[in-house]
């Protein structure tokens, strides 16, 4: 069950850029962009639908802006056309580790660090633009 809460109220207006993938079970990407369009964070993700497998291959917030939610949204933006599929995530800093237990928690998916992935998720985890930490 889902126990979506709303995020923490965010001091600039940040907006979401989706980047689809191209290919099947290919790489999409939600950037966050700050007031002045200035990349401040995103989500690297794959979703592969004949197997019901989801993989993050990347999260980053630029530091100023952790602690806001903003994770947490993208994630839930990410995740919530696709809750009952198996999720999965590159392997996890300790910062990570807390934020998607947290997630899991509240979401009611579960996103297990490092496991294998469907055979057709194959590309290589990205590396952070903003600046910002990887979970």
């Amino acid at each position: 069950m889902k126990l979506r809460r709303p995020p923490p109220p965010c001091p600039q207006a940040v907006t979401y850029r989706f980047a689809p993938a191209a290919v099947a079970a290919g790489r999409q990407v939600i950037t966050l962009l700050d007031s002045k369009g200035r990349d401040i964070g995103h989500l690297d993700y794959q979703v592969c639908h004949p197997c019901g497998a989801a993989h993050i291959n990347t999260i980053a917030i630029a530091g100023p802006w952790q602690g806001m939610g903003l994770g947490r949204e993208v994630l839930h933006r990410a995740t919530d056309s696709w809750s009952a599929y198996a999720w999965t995530t590159s392997r996890q800093s300790a910062d990570g580790r807390k934020f998607f237990a947290t997630m899991a928690e509240e979401t009611g998916v579960e996103f297990v660090p490092g496991a294998g992935v469907c055979p057709h998720i194959t590309a290589s985890p990205r590396v952070s633009r903003s600046g910002g930490a990887l979970l």
